[in-house]
C-alpha cells in the first residue's frame, strides 16, 4: 500500500523545509571587498567588467562579450544591435521565461511564438520554418533548462530566409551542441547570472556574446546611452551596465564554473535514477550531441496514470517540506500582455504603422506548448543541495506519484 502524502494526513518526508541557497563562499567576499577598498564600483571607473568580460569570452569561445545588468538586458541590447525595430517580427518560444519575448515589444517589434517539441521542451525548428514572414528578421532559440536547442537546422532556417539567431542561454551556461558552447553558434548569445543560475554577479547580471565586431560595436554603445565618448550621443541606448561588484562576484562564480555545473549533473543523476521507479513521469534526458547545463530539472507529469492535476500534484510534493516549483505554468501568449496586446499601449507594436499585419495569439496556437505546460513541474539543481536533500526531494515526488497513481 502506498504511503500516505502529508497533504492527505500522513508524515512529511521531512520535518523542516529545505532552504536552497546560491554556493557562495570566501571567494565571492574576497572579491567584493577588494571593489569595495578600492573605491571603484562603476564599470566606467574600475576593472572588474572589463576583466569578468575577457574571462567570460574564453570561457565561451567568442571574440566579444558586453556585460550588462540582466538577462533581460542581456536580450534587449542584442535585439537592438541586430536592428530589430517597427514593422518587424521575431520568432520565440511561448514556453520559456517572458523575458525572451518582452525583449522584442522592448525593442518595438512583433513576438511570433512557435511551438516546441515535446521531448525536448526546446523550440520546433519545423514550426520556427513555418512561422517565417517577410516580416522576420531574429529567430531566438532558448536552450531550456540548459538543454541546447537543435542549432543545426535552426542555423540552416535562419540561412535560407536571410535571418539573424540570437541564443536564449540563460538557462544554459556551460551548456554544448556539438562540442561547441552554447552562446557561439548563432549571431549572438545573451546569458543571465540571476541567482538561480549556473554562476550568478551577486544576484542580477547579464551578458551578450558575439563574433561580429559590428554587432559588439553596437551593444557596448546601446549598453551605455549610444554615448562613444562624454556627452556625445550617436544612437538610442540604455544605461545597461554591470557594476564592479557584480563583476567581481562573477568572477569568483566563473572560475569554479565547471565544478558547479558538474555539482548540478550529479544532482539531476539522483533524481534521474529515482524519479525511474514511477512510470507516471516523463524524465528529460540528455541527447549523445549535446552536453546538458541541468539548470533546472523539468519532469512531465502523465495526467493518463494519475488522479490528480499537475497543480495538486505539486502542493502534495510541497507539503512534504521540500522545493518544487512550475516553470512554465502557462504559455506567453494567453497570458493577457500579449493575448489582449497590451504592450506599449495603444496597440503598440501591433499597431504600429510600419507592421501593417494582424496577428492572433490564440488557444491552440502551439499545441505542443500547451500540453507541456499543464504537466510540467520543476526541481532544483542548486548545486548547494547535499545528496541527502536531492535524495528527499525525488523521494517526496516518488511518494507522492505512487499514491495519486490509477
Amino acid at each position: 500500500m502506498a504511503e500516505v502524502p502529508a497533504i492527505e494526513g500522513g508524515k512529511p518526508i521531512r520535518e523542516k523545509p529545505i532552504t536552497v541557497k546560491p554556493p557562495v563562499d570566501l571567494d565571492e567576499v574576497i572579491e567584493v571587498l577588494s571593489v569595495i577598498r578600492d573605491g571603484a564600483l562603476s564599470m566606467l571607473r574600475g576593472s572588474r567588467v572589463k576583466m569578468f568580460e575577457e574571462e567570460f569570452a574564453r570561457f565561451i569561445g567568442v571574440k566579444h562579450v558586453i556585460a550588462v545588468s540582466s538577462g533581460t538586458a542581456a536580450l534587449h541590447v542584442a535585439l537592438k544591435a541586430m536592428g530589430v525595430g517597427p514593422g518587424d517580427e521575431v520568432i520565440v518560444p511561448p514556453f520559456t521565461f517572458v523575458a525572451t519575448a518582452t525583449a522584442v515589444l522592448h525593442s518595438n517589434a512583433v513576438p511570433v511564438f512557435a511551438d516546441i517539441d515535446r521531448e525536448t521542451l526546446n523550440i520546433d525548428p519545423a514550426s520556427v520554418e513555418e512561422r517565417v514572414t517577410e516580416r522576420t528578421k531574429v529567430i531566438i532559440p532558448v536552450h531550456l533548462c540548459g538543454l541546447p536547442a537543435e542549432m543545426d537546422e535552426i542555423m540552416k532556417i535562419a540561412k535560407a530566409h536571410g535571418l539573424k539567431v540570437l541564443e536564449d542561454a540563460a538557462q544554459a551556461i556551460g551548456a554544448e551542441y556539438r562540442g561547441v558552447k552554447v552562446g557561439a553558434i548563432g549571431d549572438a548569445g545573451a546569458f543571465s547570472f540571476y541567482q538561480s543560475k549556473n554562476i550568478t554577479t551577486g544576484g542580477e547580471g547579464g551578458a551578450i556574446t558575439t563574433n561580429d565586431d559590428d554587432l559588439a560595436e553596437k551593444a557596448r554603445l546601446i549598453r551605455h546611452h549610444g554615448e562613444p565618448r562624454w556627452y556625445h550621443y550617436i544612437l538610442l541606448g540604455y544605461n545597461y551596465r554591470m557594476t564592479e561588484m557584480q563583476a567581481a562576484f562573477g568572477l569568483a562564480q566563473l572560475r569554479k564554473v565547471d565544478k558547479l555545473n558538474e555539482r548540478r549533473r550529479e544532482i539531476a543523476k539522483i533524481y534521474h535514477e529515482e524519479l525511474s521507479k514511477v512510470d507516471c513521469l516523463i524524465l528529460p534526458h540528455e541527447p549523445d550531441h549535446v552536453r546538458h547545463a541541468w539548470h533546472i530539472y523539468n519532469v512531465l507529469l502523465d495526467l493518463d496514470k494519475v488522479r490528480v492535476s499537475r497543480d495538486k500534484f505539486v502542493e502534495a510534493v510541497r507539503r512534504e517540506n521540500v522545493p518544487i516549483s512550475v516553470a512554465y505554468p502557462t504559455v506567453l501568449y494567453l497570458e493577457p500582455l500579449f493575448r489582449e496586446k497590451i504592450g506599449h499601449g495603444r496597440g503598440c507594436p501591433w499597431s504600429c504603422p510600419f507592421y501593417g499585419r494582424n496577428i492572433e495569439y490564440k488557444r491552440g496556437l502551439c499545441p505542443n506548448a500547451e500540453w507541456v505546460s499543464e504537466r510540467v513541474f520543476t526541481l532544483t539543481t542548486m548545486p548547494s543541495l547535499t545528496d541527502e536533500e536531492a535524495l528527499d526531494i525525488a523521494r517526496a515526488v516518488v511518494k507522492v506519484a505512487k499514491y495519486y497513481m490509477r
